[in-house]
């Protein structure tokens, strides 16, 4: 009897500890930004405003050369979401889904919500419809129903100013909040909803928590709150200095931006299928949208990450983009390519802690979200009514709302080397090492690295942990959580993406942007290192999905050290056959799984 009393206190104690050893494992915010390329301070861009992600990165990693394994949405976020690449998911485009065409694969909250979490979702975290089975992975996923903003039905409704006072389905879209479906914008929405939840968590919840918050834009259309243009005036927004076709360019390598051309105020241009450019003058407007609607989604995540830190410090938040996006470089808009506009993405790691203030470095913390001009609100209750709704869309972070603050804040963060403040790590990562990574910085068992044929294996992945790399910021604030040498880590010497086509020319039907994979009949896999990028089309079985590599279409390889931009295809000098048969050789080995790294 005594024996057995023993055993039974020995059991519950074990029970005890587990539980407080889980109620101390660090929250989770994960930020994904739809289509968001590298156009933030943090990255460098002196013409971005974004002072949230900006200060955020402050405190943690940015890394500087991360990169998407494919440039749209579906197949990128199901590949960082399971730690699986396009050629494990058999996902190529947005038409089925994973567990029952390529494997069940566990997921990155699912796992998390196995171990003891309670994960929820807001906004665009998994690509909707049948790419998450309509339900956003649920059951599997999630520890309550995911949350969507109504008002994203109304994402292509005709709402936006056409030039002859019309309303328009256009890719330029500034609107006023009030006069929209529903008087609000899904963003908005998700960022209220968000709030909540952490205001209610913050009244009690034992479980650590792992929340997911998508923001849509700046995904097409470019429709945001049209005070946002005050910040890019339009004769201010820089052109790129590479906005013409490239000489050596493949045909099948060109995305045409079908999805652009199908706007109405695109159409209006009358520009000429494929390779016609976009004017100038509307090119910029483009770009001016494009970085409006990238401060809006900042201004929102600033809201987030205040409600974190004041309730919840112990929290590691990552902020990535699922892909890049072109804004007129080589000639081309949109993502759908393997080029590094469309493949890189922001990715930052940071821990908050309480008492910085995360909204702007020179703020009074009694003075970040809680105080506007003099005004005291409160987003956290959830009212969504017209007056929330202007504050929510007219707030921003800094203190000044004349026409020069524009100036002014640059003069103030970034004209004597503001990027030097922040801890970067110029070495190649992958988006697919997200998962291992935040597995590892919470201290939960680590992911095993996949074998070479994986599809019955639920657990594990394609990526390396990036938990040894961080900033010591990171380090400093998790209490020795991390076990190094976990989850196949490792310092990557390359990169992969991958994009399908189905043939060598641009086309509208089949959309040569986003073919089906039953459409399907050329892959091109492309391989950075930290010098070259090399990319290899070829013929694609979409039957059994092997590539044939008997049979190369067309190649691209650029020189890093001399071309960033990657306007000259270099592939056919006889300066570079050494290197180009060199890369191509470690392109097949990769693609024969012999390595991830």
């Amino acid at each position: 009897m005594t024996t057995l009393f023993i055993f039974y206190f020995l059991l519950l104690l074990a029970g005890a500890f587990e539980a407080h050893t889980s109620a101390h494992h660090p929250n989770i915010l994960l930020l994904i930004v739809d289509d968001l390329r590298p156009t933030l301070g943090c990255y460098g861009d002196t013409y971005a405003l974004t002072p949230n992600i900006d200060a955020l990165a402050r405190r943690g990693t940015v890394f500087t050369k991360a990169y998407a394994q494919q440039a749209l949405c579906g197949p990128s976020r199901t590949s960082f979401l399971t730690s699986r690449r396009p050629d494990t998911t058999k996902l190529y485009d947005v038409h089925s889904y994973w567990r029952t065409n390529a494997g069940n694969f566990t997921t990155l909250p699912q796992y998390f919500k196995d171990h003891g979490y309670h994960t929820v979702s807001f906004g665009k975290v998994f690509h909707p419809g049948i790419v998450s089975n309509y339900s956003d992975d649920q059951p599997y996923s999630w520890s309550e129903d995911p949350y969507h903003p109504p008002t994203q039905a109304f994402k292509d409704a005709p709402v936006c100013l056409g030039s002859d006072g019309s309303l328009q389905r256009n890719i330029y879209c500034p609107i006023e909040v009030e006069q929209q479906p529903g008087k609000n914008l899904p963003d908005i929405e998700t960022t209220i909803s968000a709030v909540k939840w952490l205001e209610n968590r913050s009244l009690g919840g034992d479980q650590p928590f792992f929340m997911a918050v998508g923001f849509h834009k700046p995904h097409i259309p470019l429709k945001f709150p049209v005070r946002f243009i005050d910040y890019y005036p339009i004769d201010t927004v820089p052109m790129p200095s590479n906005e013409n076709y490239p000489k050596g360019l493949p045909s099948v390598a060109w995305n045409p931006w079908n999805d652009l051309r199908r706007r109405d105020d695109i159409r209006e241009l009358n520009i000429s299928f494929p390779y016609g450019p976009i004017p100038k003058f509307y090119a910029r407007y483009i770009r001016q949208g494009y970085y409006a609607a990238t401060t809006y989604v900042d201004s929102l995540i600033g809201y987030i990450l205040a409600k974190v830190e004041s309730h919840f410090p112990d929290t590691i938040v990552a902020l990535l983009g699922d892909h890049g996006w072109s804004l007129g470089e080589h000639q081309e808009w949109s993502k759908y390519s393997n080029f590094e506009v469309a493949t890189r993405v922001p990715f930052i790691i940071s821990k908050l802690k309480s008492g910085i203030d995360v909204l702007s470095d020179k703020a009074d913390s009694k003075n970040r979200v809680h105080e506007f001009r003099g005004k005291n609100f409160d987003i956290s209750n959830g009212n969504e009514s017209l007056n929330h709704i202007k504050i929510l869309h007219s707030l921003f972070v800094w203190e000044s709302d004349d026409s020069n603050f524009h100036a002014k804040y640059e003069e103030r963060h970034y004209s004597k080397g503001e990027n030097s403040h922040f801890s970067n790590y110029e070495g190649l990562v992958e988006l697919v090492d997200l998962f291992p990574t935040l597995v590892d910085l919470v201290g939960l068992p680590a992911v095993p690295s996949c074998p070479e044929y994986s599809q019955n294996i639920e657990i594990c992945s394609e990526g390396n942990s990036l938990a040894p790399l961080l900033s010591t910021k990171i380090h400093n604030t998790i209490e020795n959580t991390i076990k190094p040498g976990v989850s196949g880590t490792g310092i990557k010497k390359v990169s992969f993406s991958q994009y399908p086509r189905p043939g060598l020319n641009p086309s509208v039907s089949p959309d040569s942007d986003q073919p089906r994979t039953s459409e399907t009949k050329i892959i091109g896999y492309s391989m950075r290192t930290h010098r070259f990028r090399y990319t290899t089309w070829l013929k694609f079985n979409n039957v059994t999905y092997k590539p044939d590599w008997s049979e190369i279409l067309a190649e691209e390889l650029y020189d890093h050290k001399f071309d960033d931009n990657e306007d000259h295809n270099v592939c056919h000098k006889k300066l570079y056959q050494m290197q180009r048969k060199h890369l191509l050789k470690q392109l097949i080995n990769w693609r024969k799984r012999t390595s991830w790294a």
